[in-house]
């Protein structure tokens, strides 16, 4: 493991947060615009990247404040779309989940296009 002496330049901290934004922009991209085929898998997985980004802008923010630097505005966003991807993502997990027992909430199209079945999500034995 590299220790953060390390890695504590403003380099590595500019790295950071445009990972941060990379990621957040490309997780919620997928979790709006990416058929999950109503998987819980396919959720948990966007909501994996969308805490990535999370973790990238806040591993940025030190750094900065170390080289006596502003926070970049590219850490602060990469933070709030991967906040706003794992909200959004919980949100779909709860709707798919209360879906498999008949509770139907809004959800985007995206999120059950591409499902096997007539009405049906993947896993949910409907003959009984």
């Amino acid at each position: 493991m590299i220790p953060i002496e390390h890695t504590s330049a403003l380099g590595w901290a500019r790295f950071f947060a445009w990972t941060a934004l990379g990621l957040g922009v490309a997780s919620l991209a997928v979790a709006l615009l990416v058929p999950l085929a109503g998987q819980f898998g396919r959720v948990a997985i966007v909501a994996l990247f969308g805490g990535f980004a999370i973790w990238a802008g806040l591993m940025a923010v030190p750094r900065f404040r170390a080289e006596r630097h502003p926070v970049a505005w590219a850490a602060v966003a990469g933070v709030g779309l991967g906040g706003l991807t794992f909200a959004l993502m919980c949100y779909a997990m709860l709707a798919l989940i209360l879906a498999s027992y008949g509770t139907v909430l809004p959800m985007l199209p995206s999120w059950t296009a591409g499902s096997t079945g007539s009405g049906t999500l993947p896993g949910i034995n409907a003959a009984g």
